[in-house]
């Protein structure tokens, strides 16, 4: 049987995370996982759309206010002028560095997920 009451401690968790990043770096939730997932190396929209599981309209939207906080560029490809790649501003590797590195309290409903990647960002 599964126990709802405990999915929505984690919901709840998560909310109150949100906001503390919020308070402490000015990013959503999804603006830090989405600069962390350029960080890694995901440059093209559609990936990070699929990593991130957000509509392609959503990350359009993510992706322009971070460009317009210039923590992102967006450019044409290389490889193939068609295609659009997302990289890291030089502001945006020091907000990712401040952030990973900040002293965010993490709830302990949320604690289990950096046993899960082993604390890396």
């Amino acid at each position: 049987m599964i126990d709802l009451c405990s999915l929505r401690k984690i919901q709840t968790a998560l909310r109150r995370f949100e906001e503390t990043l919020k308070e402490e770096t000015g990013l959503s939730l999804n603006d830090a996982m989405c600069l962390c997932s350029i960080r890694k190396g995901l440059h093209e929209p559609g990936q990070l759309a699929r990593e991130l599981e957000l509509s392609p309209s959503r990350l359009s939207r993510i992706l322009d206010a971070l460009e317009s906080h210039s923590y992102i560029t967006r450019r044409l490809s290389d490889g193939d002028r068609r295609n659009i790649i997302v990289l890291l501003t030089d502001d945006g590797q020091k907000l990712v560095e401040t952030y990973s590195n900040a002293s965010l309290t993490l709830p302990e409903e949320l604690e289990f997920t950096q046993k899960l990647t082993g604390g890396n960002a």
